[in-house]
């Protein structure tokens, strides 16, 4: 019984950080440089078997950091059928906490419109960011693979990102960065058709990425976390 305890503990305490409950945090970064951020989340039914993937990244990008109304804000988008801002860009940290604590999927639906959840962010970005601040929006899916079941390409997808990463000089709507983070299946399907649909997804997240290295697997998310610490810093 003495020796089982701590293992107990442990996997208590494991278990913890997998919750969208915020742990105490010593201390979060206070950005010198100025940038803004929407995170769009995918809480299709496909996501379901890799919610603590998206719990986990969502906490890492969120918790090192101190929000503040000239120099950080963050915003929160969430997508299946349709999608809904849960977190309007704001510059409070309370605020952006207790909306992380407090999200939940009620239910599952089996649909991922990506293309609702950029429309979203780009609607965001126009209302409650500064011209001339940087934009970063995360995208983190699976990459729809229900769409590619049913034999329907993601044109959409890809018209809504090439707009939000492209902005508009003569409308004075600055570009945003995209980064995506595939939370999807890693390993092979043995059935080849299925095993194409995981390709193309994780092809069609690698696409709507701003770059080929704006585009990260689960497994890679600190790397993206450590990105965005070190622009924070204008020293």
């Amino acid at each position: 019984m003495i020796r089982q305890f701590p293992l107990r503990l442990l996997l208590f305490l494991f278990l913890c950080r997998l919750s969208f409950g915020l742990s105490a945090q010593t201390t979060r970064i206070h950005p010198s440089c100025p940038f803004h951020l929407i995170i769009a989340l995918d809480f299709s039914g496909s996501e379901r078997e890799y919610l603590s993937e998206i719990q986990t990244a969502l906490h890492a990008l969120t918790s090192n950091f101190e929000l503040h109304e000239h120099h950080l804000k963050v915003g929160i988008i969430t997508f299946n059928r349709g999608a809904k801002v849960v977190l309007p860009l704001t510059g409070e940290t309370e605020k952006m906490d207790s909306v992380i604590q407090a999200l939940r999927i009620s239910r599952i639906v089996y649909a991922t419109d990506i293309h609702s959840g950029i429309e979203l962010a780009e609607q965001e970005f126009r209302r409650y960011s500064e011209s001339n601040i940087p934009k970063y929006f995360v995208l983190i899916s699976d990459g729809d693979p229900h769409a590619h079941r049913r034999g329907f390409g993601f044109q959409q997808d890809l018209i809504n990102m090439t707009r939000i990463k492209t902005g508009n000089r003569e409308q004075k709507i600055d570009p945003v960065h995209v980064f995506s983070l595939y939370t999807g299946r890693l390993s092979p399907f043995r059935n080849q058709f299925s095993e194409d649909i995981r390709k193309a997804s994780i092809e069609h997240m690698q696409a709507l990425a701003s770059d080929k290295e704006s585009f990260f697997f689960y497994e890679q998310y600190p790397m993206l976390v450590d990105f965005f610490a070190r622009i924070a810093n204008c020293q």
